[in-house]
């Protein structure tokens, strides 16, 4: 049975833990962006420098991530977030997620937070904002050779790849190129907007007015036209770093239109969810607002080239209840250590990959001659698939007309997401279960990938839209 907020304080001062008033207000329900006043923007610029300065961060120094159980009244929060001088940023959801500051380490923190909630009987877990990264290396040069589409042994970048080694977009393109209707959630960088490859399939909130300042479809975000950003949480989720703009070129680059490079899905659009800094660092509660995001706009399948290896309760949560909501998850495997070798998801676990619920899509990458690339994670019972992840040619944010190489299960990535958009606007019924089956029961088997992935095979979305 809950405790009464007196019965709170009792316990506390008994526990030796001081009760005395917040430093400053709390702030109840989700906390949006309210201007140049507003002292969650101040916190976030900051919190940003201190990510951005040191890239070897594990979690954000400044705020943890508190699960209340069920049912726990406004009241006892805001008497627990007092004796524990924290702040409230923002709630997670609806799953009794809450973003907090700390006036302390990280680690002492989320002790404090365990010990003191559970002995209130009110906390059910605490947990860093832990730090993610994106997975990509850039190359040097970029010629417009999509191998990945069309392998027919050409020479890309100095590389003789062998013909077939593809997953067959180009025999799937006489078939279906997709549909303007259906929405992606690219969960990365953002996205340049005005790409040339991009502008035009790029997503407009239909329930937004641009620029009046207002929350027009009433969902806690005002302006969020094109999507938002919620790792400075601000309407424009432009792309300073270049990753999220070269994922969503792979996903849906406009086909047919004499300019660059081609998505896998032609007709589509992209949602541009920027949960990561400049220097491709990723915060848990950015992509966990970004899936919510998706949830809450009916977007049915949402792309996430990054991962890392610490376990976040709080995401595994949003995933789960994206699960409920019949939302797709398609993740990278992750690029391996310090070692450039790929390691082994079964035994060491790259998150949000890694976790187990059936609407998650794990993928790891091939080079051009069906081989695992050498930087890929694997893992026969952990990761699902394989595609193209070598030498990706794709947009990129230098500039509206610029195009760059990448390698990275990052790249293999969405050469999956945009399958999916294939088959799931062509099957706009199916379920995200029927789509998930249809696209790893349809691979392509490879000797490479044998005991290496759940399947044993690569994408083929030839097979998949059939």
């Amino acid at each position: 049975m809950q405790k009464s907020s007196i019965g709170l304080m009792a316990i506390a001062l008994a526990s030796g833990m001081c009760a005395s008033v917040l430093a400053a207000p709390l702030n109840s329900g989700p906390v949006k962006a309210q201007g140049p006043g507003d002292w969650t923007q101040a916190w976030r610029q900051n919190r940003n420098i201190l990510i951005d300065e040191d890239p070897t961060l594990q979690h954000d120094p400044t705020s943890i991530i508190v699960k209340f159980f069920d049912g726990v009244s406004q009241e006892d929060k805001d008497v627990f977030y007092g004796l524990m001088e924290m702040r409230r940023i923002e709630k997670l959801g609806q799953a009794d997620l809450e973003h907090v500051t700390i006036n302390d380490s990280v680690d002492n923190m989320v002790f404090l937070a365990r010990e003191i909630g559970a002995e209130l009987g009110i906390v059910e877990f605490a947990e860093p904002d832990y730090i993610f990264h994106l997975n990509a290396t850039p190359n040097d040069s970029y010629y417009s050779l999509l191998w990945g589409m069309n392998n027919t042994g050409q020479t890309v970048n100095r590389d003789r790849g062998t013909a077939n080694a593809d997953i067959d977009a180009n025999l799937a393109w006489d078939v279906w190129t997709g549909s303007s209707s259906f929405v992606v959630g690219m969960c990365d960088s953002g996205i340049l907007l005005n790409h040339q490859d991009l502008a035009a399939n790029i997503w407009q909130n239909p329930g937004e007015i641009a620029g009046n300042g207002i929350d027009d479809d009433g969902n806690g975000y005002v302006d969020d036209v094109n999507g938002w950003d919620f790792f400075n949480n601000d309407s424009n989720p432009t792309d300073d770093n270049g990753h999220g703009t070269h994922t969503a070129g792979t996903v849906g680059a406009v086909g047919n239109n004499g300019l660059g490079v081609t998505g896998v899905c032609w007709n589509v659009k992209l949602a541009a969810l920027k949960i990561g800094s400049a220097s491709g660092s990723i915060s848990v509660t950015a992509a966990i607002n970004a899936i919510n995001y998706c949830v809450a706009k009916g977007i049915k399948v949402s792309n996430h080239s990054w991962g890392g290896g610490a376990a976040s309760s709080a995401l595994n949560t949003a995933i789960s209840n994206a699960r409920t909501a019949g939302h797709l998850i398609v993740a990278a495997a992750g690029n391996g250590g310090a070692d450039g070798r790929g390691d082994n998801n079964d035994s060491i676990p790259s998150y949000p990959a890694s976790y187990t619920q059936d609407n998650i899509i794990a993928v790891a990458a091939i080079d051009n001659d069906n081989k695992l690339a050498t930087f890929s994670n694997y893992g026969a019972t952990s990761v699902d698939l394989a595609a193209p992840g070598v030498t990706i040619a794709s947009s990129y944010n230098s500039s509206t007309s610029s195009y760059v190489y990448l390698d990275g299960t990052s790249m293999a990535t969405p050469h999956v997401t945009g399958a999916v958009a294939l088959v799931w606007s062509k099957n706009p019924t199916w379920t995200y279960s029927q789509v998930r089956s249809k696209i790893l029961s349809t691979t392509k088997p490879l000797t490479s990938l044998s005991g290496k992935t759940v399947t044993g095979g690569c994408l083929n979305v030839n097979n998949a839209i059939r």
